[in-house]
């Protein structure tokens, strides 16, 4: 065995072993949408509620398609929970308290502004492109009604966010990554719609 030829062997033998764990009957995305840890903001009381968003999958857990090895890709997560949560969150770090319910939640009534909406599509796919390379492309579609606080009339608006990475070959990790930010970029923009549209009072400097 010639020395190059050892060498590349040295080299790509994790890569093939990345490959073939990832290689199956289905691909499986594990964890959680999440933001990135900032600042801690004293507690207040709730200015807004984002509800839990409604989401009809065409296939349960099912979130998109390997097409390089024929599968689906599967998540075990809640679409509509995840991006009401990453809502309240962006909402939270522009220093608006809110917080996420379920949409049959009774007792949040009294918070001045609801946040509601729709998952119109929570999808990742993998396709080859060329010889050696394959695209992860995320894409989430939001419809979201907004009202309460300075709103004479509810506010209804729909944002979608997309998100693509290349890689050598079809990995968990890649597909979550593409989908998560792209969740995470759709969230940004509601927040950033719902501020600039003046919803909310300014809040006291505390000074």
């Amino acid at each position: 065995m010639s020395r190059d030829l050892r060498r590349f062997l040295v080299l790509a033998c994790p890569l093939f072993v990345l490959a073939a764990c990832s290689v199956g009957s289905r691909l499986y995305i594990s964890g959680e949408p999440s933001r990135p840890v900032g600042p801690q903001r004293p507690a207040a009381a709730p200015q807004a509620v984002v509800l839990d968003f409604d989401y009809v999958p065409v296939e349960p857990g099912v979130v998109g398609r390997d097409y390089d090895n024929v599968r689906p890709i599967e998540w075990k997560g809640e679409p509509g929970k995840a991006i009401a949560d990453l809502i309240a969150s962006v909402l939270a770090e522009g220093g608006v308290a809110a917080v996420r319910a379920a949409a049959d939640n009774p007792a949040l009534e009294n918070i001045p502004v609801r946040i509601s909406g729709n998952v119109r599509r929570f999808e990742v796919n993998v396709r080859r492109r060329g010889t050696v390379k394959i695209v992860n492309e995320g894409a989430v579609a939001l419809s979201v009604t907004v009202a309460g606080g300075s709103l004479s009339s509810p506010l209804s608006f729909g944002t979608t966010s997309s998100n693509s990475a290349e890689d050598v070959f079809v990995t968990p990790e890649g597909a979550r990554q593409v989908l998560f930010s792209s969740a995470n970029a759709a969230a940004e923009e509601i927040a950033r719609r719902v501020l600039d549209a003046g919803v909310f009072a300014p809040q006291p400097s505390g000074k």
